[in-house]
């Protein structure tokens, strides 16, 4: 193996797409050769990508820990849209353990060589807490959908028990299709590499129910922003006292402030900003996921190998690893998004710790704000 082909390993995944696009059979590749492979390539092992995901994780993991601590304590928070965003903290948090025990696992040669078990663990365990995520969201996005077309029928049918039980069973059915090749006996469980086709069809997925949640979530939001923007005001029964009518009538002259009135049906204003919340923490999934798409489908146009587009295979695997590590940065933005937007979480969270001082003097806006979203 000549040192040029040793500069372009990027990751695991990496390894096998560069077996399949130079053509050599992943067969002829052995262990020891792997294990080479990996000590010596100097992108993992630079000091870029330590202090990146050292930063990610000391910001992220805190965050993690304050939004499940105060649910958890807060029983105001015990809803079914808190629940979902305490599935997707569990998740992100995942995420970032993940990454860590990655780094750990393959980039420190020691573990590797003498730990089988630990590699085995990563090899199952590769992009099953993202998958997850990804799963968790689109299941929130259709709550909020449920949410905001059907109040009535959402508060009624849809619990926190409910909830948990559905995340649950969502994040072992993807355990059990990511892993199904390996049990199955299909695909051989090797220490610390990935097989491409079980790499491929993970990418596959996310690309696919990343796509099912940008489509659902520009629907909800695009609803959203209308029953916000409705103009409706409470109404004035002809029946009342006048005293009464003139007491009110400043206050019927201006939106409710917890509720929209609409023809129909009467929504709560907090749900809808779980709606917004929710969007903006999809659009930060967009904004990091977009560089590893775009790789990806370079990839894709490289291998096909078209005559009007001329491309360089080394180049394009040599972005992998940055555009990967772009995906840790959602598991802490899309968290931190959900602090300071959620009006009923900061108003837990200044209860939860009422001395800090900073927390206190923090003005947390009204739902009426968000009609100007």
């Amino acid at each position: 193996m000549s040192e040029h082909h040793q500069q372009l390993v990027i990751s695991n995944a990496s390894v096998d797409m560069w077996k399949n696009c130079d053509g050599i059979p992943p067969t002829t590749f052995k262990n020891d050769l792997f294990s080479q492979f990996q000590i010596e390539h100097p992108l993992y092992n630079s000091q870029v990508f330590f202090i990146f995901r050292v930063l990610a994780i000391t910001a992220g993991v805190p965050i993690h820990l304050l939004v499940t601590f105060v649910i958890l304590r807060t029983r105001q928070l015990y809803n079914p849209r808190n629940a979902f965003w305490l599935g997707n903290i569990a998740c992100h948090f995942a995420t970032l353990v993940m990454g860590a025990f990655e780094y750990w696992t393959v980039v420190v040669p020691s573990v590797g060589q003498t730990n089988e078990i630990v590699c085995q663990i990563y090899s199952l365990l590769v992009g099953y807490p993202y998958t997850s995520l990804l799963m968790s969201l689109l299941l929130a996005t259709a709550d909020r959908w449920f949410a905001i077309s059907n109040p009535i029928k959402h508060r009624k049918y849809v619990t926190v028990a409910g909830v948990a039980g559905c995340l649950v069973v969502s994040w072992l059915l993807v355990f059990f299709i990511l892993t199904s090749p390996y049990w199955t006996g299909r695909v051989r469980l090797l220490p610390c590499t990935v097989n491409s086709d079980v790499m491929k069809w993970i990418m596959l997925s996310h690309f696919v129910t990343v796509a099912f949640i940008i489509i659902a979530q520009v629907k909800v939001y695009i609803r959203t922003r209308q029953y916000l923007r409705f103009k409706a005001h409470r109404p004035i029964d002809v029946h009342q006292p006048l005293d009464y009518l003139v007491s009110s009538n400043s206050s019927s002259a201006r939106p409710d402030e917890y509720f929209v009135h609409l023809p129909d049906k009467t929504i709560c204003r907090l749900e809808l900003e779980a709606s917004v919340t929710l969007f903006c923490g999809v659009a930060s999934l967009i904004v990091c996921a977009l560089p590893l798409a775009f790789v990806f489908l370079a990839l894709i146009l490289c291998k096909i190998g078209l005559d009007s587009i001329q491309c360089d295979v080394a180049t394009v695997l040599a972005l992998i690893p940055y555009a990967r590590e772009m995906l840790l940065l959602h598991s802490v933005i899309s968290p931190l998004l959900y602090v300071l937007r959620s009006r009923e979480f900061a108003k837990a969270l200044r209860r939860t710790l009422p001395r800090c001082s900073i927390i206190q003097q923090r003005r947390c806006a009204s739902p009426v704000e968000l009609q100007n979203f």
